[in-house]
């Protein structure tokens, strides 16, 4: 895509090259054109200073590649895939299936995240126990987790269950584990078979999940 461009640009040098040295050999006072041609120089250059930076940008995302095209990324507060990136301007095809266009100077310049880069997948739900939970029903549910999650093929080393703070309205048990995935649909699969599998070893281990009260459920007619 810079190729073409570039070529161009060398055309066009060397064409003004050669019609200036057909000038002076007609005897036309090449200096006095090239003066001429300096101050429109600086005319168009200030013209052409915005697609210049955009054209710039898109030197830097082809010569760094934070993104690729077919990534999914979050730019700033938009998240979306990246479908096409041109000389001035990257389209991005969002969540919502519009299609947006940005300049490549601001794309360059955005906090981005590459969502497709990553290696694997955070999983970090919390359980929330009732007070009345005893200790030794919160042993056992610690344990029973630890072995689904030491035993799950999807689940990789370095994974955390921790009954780690006393909250203000419940118990909190923090689940915290990696999954060796890197496809969003993927992870969803094997996220509902581990939800599936942690309440299975709630009922298990006798343990309540804590439930707020609803202060508007009840029959409010009058």
């Amino acid at each position: 895509m810079l190729l073409s461009p570039l070529i161009n640009a060398l055309k066009l040098l060397v064409f003004v090259a050669a019609v200036l040295v057909y000038l002076d050999r007609l005897g036309i006072n090449v200096t006095t054109v090239l003066a001429g041609l300096g101050v429109g120089g600086i005319a168009v250059a200030l013209a052409l200073q915005k697609p210049m930076e955009d054209v710039f940008g898109a030197i830097t995302l082809y010569s760094q590649q934070p993104v690729r095209i077919g990534d999914f990324c979050r730019i700033g507060t938009m998240t979306g895939t990246i479908e096409e990136i041109g000389l001035r301007t990257t389209f991005i095809r969002t969540l919502a299936n519009t299609r947006i266009a940005m300049p490549n100077s601001q794309l360059a310049n955005a906090p981005m995240e590459n969502i497709s880069a990553r290696k694997k997948i955070l999983y970090r739900p919390s359980l929330r126990l009732r007070y009345d939970t005893p200790p030794e029903q919160i042993r056992v549910l610690l344990a029973g987790l630890r072995d689904l999650f030491e035993s799950h093929d999807k689940v990789l080393e370095g994974f955390r269950v921790r009954f780690h703070e006393i909250g203000s309205s419940a118990l909190e048990v923090e689940l915290f584990a990696y999954i060796d995935v890197t496809i969003w649909v993927e992870y969803l699969e094997v996220a509902e078979d581990i939800n599936l599998k942690v309440l299975e070893a709630v009922a298990a281990a006798g343990v309540a999940l804590y439930q707020p009260i609803d202060i508007h459920s009840g029959n409010e007619e009058r």
